[in-house]
């Protein structure tokens, strides 16, 4: 199971400038796209039932107000330990290890790169 230290860790690979609980949930929901929309003939029910669980959580969550969209409540609420729950069990029917995914911050640009650009630009 996904715990507090596991969401630590992947709080620490996003860039500080983002709202990370927003974060992963876009991208969660990219890539739920992704497999979905190319793969659906090819899982079965159980496999998609659970990343179909958390597609419909995320909008719950925002739903109910900001509060759930801070580090803080990424790391501690029960409504993310729920999702973290569902996640698992989705890594599980894939029979895929419960780990956290690489980071992607590089692919960020922050406030201070966009400034320079069109600095440069301008």
């Amino acid at each position: 199971m996904w715990h507090e230290s596991c969401s630590e860790s992947i709080l620490i690979a996003l860039p500080s400038f983002v709202c990370k609980g927003d974060e992963l949930a876009l991208d969660f929901d990219q890539w739920h796209l992704v497999a979905v929309n190319n793969f659906r003939s090819e899982l079965t029910a159980d496999k998609l039932f659970m990343p179909d669980a958390i597609s419909g959580s995320l909008p719950e969550l925002a739903r109910v107000g900001s509060k759930h969209w801070t580090d803080d409540a990424v790391r501690k609420s029960t409504e993310w330990q729920a999702i973290r729950a569902l996640a698992a069990a989705a890594l599980s029917s894939f029979g895929w290890p419960i780990e956290v995914p690489p980071s992607h911050a590089d692919e960020y640009v922050g406030s201070e790169a966009l400034r320079d650009r069109d600095r440069d630009i301008g």
